[in-house]
């Protein structure tokens, strides 16, 4: 055999070797990420096709996203698009495009995400690119759906989000790749049931998934369920011994060299020991939060934890109006410039209770009316209803100032998220 023959040989078995940890590992392993590095110091020496160069590129941008490394992500998802339009094949063009609308996802760019992902839709070929799900850590013809349900519900498109989200789970139903499965049910219907506050399903989604990753050996979105059924149960019973199960969960995912999503997994700690009224301890983990944002670049989770900070300040036995104030502003802005309308209601609508009850003066309809009218088909969720009986509460009962102890400064955060 001569060099050439070997090194090609090699380079398949590496690949091989990835493919086959990705699921059992986890993308940020350190064993998964030396056979991606093997593979490409044998691809810079010559060897291997294009397929194989463009599904290594893939695997190092996949584990510099599950270790929430943004940036280098980023570069590597260009590089991908790049390669793909080079050359000019559909199934680089789906995945390439994907990858990178998802990168604009995590960095906070919600509608340039969109778009992106709508541009990878387009490249989708029923039936033919699911063959390569093991290539590419799950079928692309769904994942790029899967991502986009996520930036419509961020964006408000709540109707458009629920009609791709049926037909992702339609089209999962006899799906036979364990990770495509996994991540779609994660993406479309547990985040669905997160976002919108139903904790009772977030629970039983979140069991469900862990039953089904346990035993089809799907690591990385395993732990993601048990950080979310952690969480699930700590809000619906704040007991210590819940609490720290959120800690641990997120311990562990910390140990599979995973660190993705935790913007919102150090977020869902802070939300329940504010539901216990450990308020120190929420401070701290929310502090914990933006310094991970900081360092990560993973910002689309960013405005809900100043919101966050902001509800901390008002259950204070002394309400910290001005501060709270300042924070639910500084959320709004923040979701305003991602164009994550879900996250802007939110907040604006924490602060325009806030001028009410500290008799503030603010004008609650100029400030939640134009979020409102920008939201499509959100009349049945949570925010858009509880903002709109709002509206409906002001012009019927005078305003309330808001006093230590008072309903509003020790009221639940689950209520009204």
């Amino acid at each position: 055999m001569d060099e050439a023959d070997r090194q090609s040989l090699e380079l398949a078995l590496q690949l091989v070797r990835a493919n086959a940890l990705l699921p059992l590992k986890g993308y940020s392993q350190p064993e998964t990420v030396a056979a991606l590095i093997a593979a490409k110091q044998l691809l810079d020496a010559g060897a291997g096709s294009d397929l194989q160069h463009f599904s290594v590129l893939f695997g190092l941008c996949a584990a510099s996203v599950a270790a929430a490394q943004m940036e280098p992500a980023l570069t590597l998802a260009r590089q991908l698009v790049e390669l793909a339009d080079r050359q000019d094949d559909t199934t680089y063009r789906l995945v390439g495009y994907r990858v990178l609308g998802t990168m604009q996802f995590y960095t906070g760019h919600a509608g340039e995400a969109l778009e992106i992902l709508q541009q990878a839709e387009r490249y989708r070929v029923p039936g033919r690119q699911s063959l390569l799900s093991s290539r590419f850590g799950g079928d692309p013809e769904l994942i790029v759906l899967g991502f986009k349900v996520l930036a419509l519900m961020f964006i408000g498109l709540e109707e458009q989000a629920a009609r791709v989200s049926k037909q992702v789970l339609a089209e999962l139903s006899d799906h036979s790749h364990a990770s495509t499965v996994a991540s779609c049910t994660f993406l479309t219907a547990l985040w669905r049931e997160f976002l919108f506050g139903d904790l009772e399903a977030c629970e039983r989604r979140s069991a469900d998934l862990v039953a089904y990753c346990t035993e089809k050996k799907v690591e990385q979105f395993r732990l993601f369920g048990c950080i979310f059924r952690a969480y699930a149960r700590a809000m619906q019973e704040p007991t210590g011994e819940n609490i720290v199960a959120i800690r641990a969960a997120i311990d562990a995912e910390h140990q599979s060299g995973a660190r993705i999503f935790d913007s919102v997994y150090i977020s869902q700690l802070a939300e329940a020991l504010l539901m216990a009224g450990d308020l120190d301890a929420a401070e701290a983990a929310v502090c914990e939060g933006l310094i991970f944002v900081e360092q990560s670049g993973e910002r689309f989770w960013l405005a809900e934890l100043y919101r966050l900070s902001g509800r901390i300040r008002l259950r204070r036995p002394e309400p910290e109006c001005a501060r709270a104030d300042a924070c639910f502003l500084r959320a709004i802005e923040i979701a305003r410039s991602q164009e994550a309308r879900l996250l802007e209601l939110r907040a604006a609508t924490d602060l325009a209770r806030l001028w009410r009850d500290s008799g503030s003066g603010g004008d609650a309809s100029a400030l939640l009316e134009p979020i409102l009218a920008a939201v499509e088909g959100g009349e049945t969720t949570p925010e858009f209803r509880t903002a709109r009986a709002f509206l409906a509460e002001l012009t019927l009962s005078p305003p309330r100032i808001l006093k230590a102890g008072s309903a509003h400064a020790t009221s639940s955060p689950s209520i009204d998220r």
